[in-house]
C-alpha cells in the first residue's frame, strides 16, 4: 500500500487500538480516528482522561487499525495541536464533548497529531514481507 491507500484505508476504518505507556506499563484502548489525510492523523480525547496525561506525559506511541485481512500499524509520536477551530470542528462532529467543554472550557478537548509517522502494512489475504511507507 501507498501513502494515500493507507490514509484511505484508515478513512474506512476509523478505529484504532492505541498503545500508550505510564511507567513501564503499556496500556491499550480503542479510539476513533476524527481523520488522515495529508496533513497528518488526527485524534482527540477528553484532557481529564488517562489517556490524554500518557500521552502528554510520554507521547511515543503505536496504533494498530484492522480490517477484513489487513493491518495497518502506524508508529510515532502524538504532540498536542492547539488549534481552536479544529477544537470547534470536533466539538460539533462528536457531541459527547459539549457538556464537558460548558463546564470546563475549550482546554477539556484535547487534540493530537501523530508525527514522525511510519505505516506498517500486513495483508494476510497476499502474505508477502512487511511493508513500511512515511505517513
Amino acid at each position: 500500500m501507498d501513502k494515500n491507500e493507507i490514509l484511505e484505508f484508515i478513512t474506512k476504518n476509523p478505529i484504532a487500538y492505541v498503545a500508550t505507556v505510564e511507567g513501564n506499563k503499556p496500556h491499550v484502548r480503542a479510539l476513533g480516528t476524527y481523520r488522515a489525510d495529508e496533513n497528518g492523523i488526527i485524534f482527540s480525547t477528553q484532557s481529564d482522561k488517562n489517556v490524554y496525561k500518557q500521552v502528554m506525559t510520554n507521547p511515543e506511541t503505536e496504533l494498530c487499525y484492522f480490517a477484513d485481512g489487513v493491518q495497518v500499524r502506524v508508529s510515532g509520536q502524538m504532540v498536542p495541536v492547539a488549534d481552536m477551530d479544529l477544537k470547534k470542528e470536533i466539538a460539533e462532529a462528536r457531541p459527547f464533548l459539549k457538556p464537558g467543554v460548558e463546564k470546563n472550557g475549550w482546554d477539556y478537548v484535547g487534540v493530537f497529531k501523530v508525527v514522525n509517522a511510519k505505516a506498517s502494512v500486513l495483508d494476510m489475504k497476499n502474505p508477502g514481507p512487511m511493508t513500511y511507507t512515511d505517513l
